[in-house]
């Protein structure tokens, strides 16, 4: 009986605490549903009495192109070195002239002969198979000429050429250089510079020393003549005469 009595009193109080439970989830939820109520209502409010303020939006700076400057790489500079410059096996270096300076000045026609000094500047021999050869201007009757001997490495030269002076008064180049035995020309070039003019020849006289006569005056006594001069006593006067020459 009284297992009974406990049991159903259990149960009592478990129906009482779930109602409880039950009445006040109710009373919260209600409580809250209020809350959220009451909030929005005042944020509705505070909205429609404060104007609503517009957003202006702000000048944003424009970026205006520019022109991209293009960097030119500089080109490095390439010393280009002249096949003349280097040591070569043939290489010839102008000395100076011998004979007819340049502006020389010729009569039309003249026979003359022009020399120039040179240096074998390069690694080879020149032997007399080398020549000396007319290379542009004015030939003026030249030849080819042949090297007088064996030029080694680093020695000098003397070369000529027999030349003929135009008839025409006037001034005259011509180009020489030198070519070695395959025909390959080389070197300095070498020219010859004249000037053709006719020659006003003007006499000067030049005084010559002259013996000056030196007169030695000579006593030449002449013999004594007998002359007769008739006097009273008739006596006979010789007088000697004496001539000065």
């Amino acid at each position: 009986m009284k297992n009974r009595i406990l049991i159903l009193s259990v149960i009592i109080l478990t129906l009482s605490l779930q109602s409880c439970s039950s009445i006040d989830k109710e009373s919260s939820e209600t409580s809250a549903a209020q809350i959220y109520t009451s909030v929005a209502a005042s944020l509705t409010a505070q909205s429609a009495s404060k104007p609503t303020s517009t957003i202006t939006p702000e000048n944003t700076a424009t970026i205006i192109p520019t022109k991209e400057t293009l960097s030119i790489p500089t080109l490095a500079q390439v010393a280009i070195t002249s096949v003349s410059d280097s040591l070569v096996c043939d290489n010839a270096a102008y000395i100076g002239d011998v004979t007819i300076p340049d502006g020389t000045i010729v009569s039309p026609g003249e026979t003359f002969t022009k020399t120039w000094r040179v240096q074998n500047t390069g690694s080879c021999n020149w032997n007399t198979s080398y020549m000396l050869v007319f290379n542009s201007g004015e030939t003026m009757g030249g030849k080819t000429t042949a090297v007088p001997y064996v030029v080694s490495s680093g020695n000098q030269m003397d070369i000529s050429v027999s030349l003929t002076a135009p008839t025409d008064l006037g001034t005259y180049v011509g180009y020489w250089k030198l070519q070695n035995s395959s025909g390959t020309i080389f070197g300095q070039t070498l020219y010859v510079q004249i000037t053709v003019a006719t020659s006003t020849a003007t006499s000067t006289l030049t005084p010559t020393a002259t013996e000056e006569a030196t007169l030695t005056p000579t006593q030449t006594v002449a013999a004594a003549t007998a002359t007769t001069v008739p006097t009273s006593t008739s006596e006979i006067v010789v007088e000697p005469t004496a001539t000065v020459e």
